[in-house]
Formats: C-alpha cells, sequence, structure tokens
C-alpha cells in the first residue's frame, strides 16, 4: 500500500520495510510515512515541515545536542537529519566538522540537498544498511523517537546500539520529558529517571542526562 498524494511536486514515499523497525506494527509504519508525508507537502517553514512547532524550539534541542563534545574537525552522523537543520546551526557557530545527514524518505533528502548541496545527504534505514564500525566521532538523533509505536523502548534500543557500532567517542538523543505535562497520546514521553537507566543498560561508559534546557524535552549523551 502506497500514500496516494495529487501534489505532483511530491513523489509518494516508498513503503518502508517492518522488519527494518523493531518495536513497530505495521499501522506505526504507515502512520510514520504519512505524518511526515503531510508535514513536507503541508507547511512552508523548515521546523514545522519536520515536525517542530517554532525555529526556537529546533534550535535549542541543536544546541543542546552539539554541547555533547568538541565538534570541530570531529566526524558527524546526523540520524532523522530532515532538511538538514542541524548542518544549519553548525554552520551558523562556525564549526568546521564531516557531516552526513540521513533520514528514512528519499523526498526529505531531495530537499536537503536542494536546500544544502555543500553537504552530504542520503536516504538510508540504519538498521538495515549501517555504516562500518567506528566511521563517525559522534552521532546525533533529535525528535528520531518522539512518535509513538507499539514498543518504543525496543525501537531505541535497536537504533541505538545501532549508532554506538558506528562512532568511536558518543552518541546524543533527545526525547520528550513525561513530566512536562504534555497531553498529546500520539507522542512518546519518558521520565528523566527511566531514561538515566536505560541509557545504562546500553553497555556504554558514561551517560549524562542534559534537562532544563526545554520545558518539553531532554537529551541523554552516551558515551563510549
Amino acid at each position: 500500500m502506497k500514500i496516494k498524494s495529487t501534489d505532483q511536486k511530491f513523489k509518494v514515499f516508498p513503503l518502508l520495510r517492518l522488519k527494518d523497525f523493531p518495536g513497530f506494527s505495521r499501522k506505526d509504519l504507515t502512520n510514520l510515512e504519512t505524518y511526515y508525508h503531510e508535514q513536507l507537502k503541508g507547511h512552508q517553514a523548515p521546523e514545522k515541515r519536520v515536525g517542530w512547532n517554532t525555529a526556537r524550539s529546533q534550535e535549542v534541542r541543536f544546541e543542546a545536542l552539539a554541547s555533547v563534545g568538541i565538534l570541530e574537525g570531529a566526524r558527524l552522523l546526523d540520524v532523522g537529519c530532515g532538511l538538514g537543520g542541524f548542518w544549519a546551526h553548525l554552520k551558523s557557530k562556525k564549526i568546521k566538522a564531516g557531516y552526513t545527514g540521513i533520514d528514512l524518505f528519499p523526498n526529505v533528502i531531495a530537499e536537503a540537498k536542494r536546500l544544502h548541496p555543500e553537504a552530504s545527504f542520503e536516504d538510508r534505514v540504519l538498521t538495515a544498511r549501517p555504516f562500518p564500525p567506528g566511521t563517525f566521532d559522534y552521532a546525533f538523533l533529535s525528535g528520531v523517537f518522539n512518535v509513538k509505536v507499539r514498543d518504543n523502548w525496543k525501537y531505541m534500543r535497536a537504533v541505538l546500539k545501532n549508532v554506538l557500532k558506528q562512532t568511536k567517542k558518543a552518541a546524543a538523543f533527545n526525547v520528550l520529558n513525561r513530566e512536562s505535562g504534555l497531553k498529546e497520546t500520539t507522542r512518546f514521553m519518558v521520565g528523566p529517571k527511566e531514561l538515566v537507566v536505560f541509557g545504562r543498560k546500553l553497555g556504554v561508559r558514561k551517560v549524562h542526562l542534559l534537562d532544563g534546557y526545554h520545558h518539553m524535552d531532554m537529551t541523554l549523551f552516551l558515551y563510549k
């Protein structure tokens, strides 16, 4: 089944393979495709086209992620890169680094390449086609785990274990904070303590929770 669209400016997204998304149901996967398809074609503001409410809310999350370590000269992987917002943030801070952005959807990647032709982007499902071990120094995942699926913990564990194999120094990801009072039932939210416990079970040397920079958000650093 493919999502139908009468808007000829955007190609229909291909159906993703369920086996590449541990913890997802078939409905979850279809909903994910539909959501990002509609966001991309239904908005003009870059942040809204990838699911954020405001440019500032996206920016503060990027600032939190980028504080994981010294990024100058490092090799960076941006998982779920969307339209390349994190790359734009790095450029605005004059951080020179080797950047690779990946996303699930070819349409999103095509738009990222149009907006940032100088950067490296590709459509790739990381659980199906990982990079060689140790390819990157740092990996970043912003908003990747915000949509509620059948078993979010299983999906997070599978993706992060995969990501950690491909990084040498650390991975940083954010999630929605359950203590924020957000009432959207389609969003996955966790508490600070359970997030730290989860991170420690991933077999890393050190975890660090960054909180307080945004009332709805938390970032966890996983140091190897």
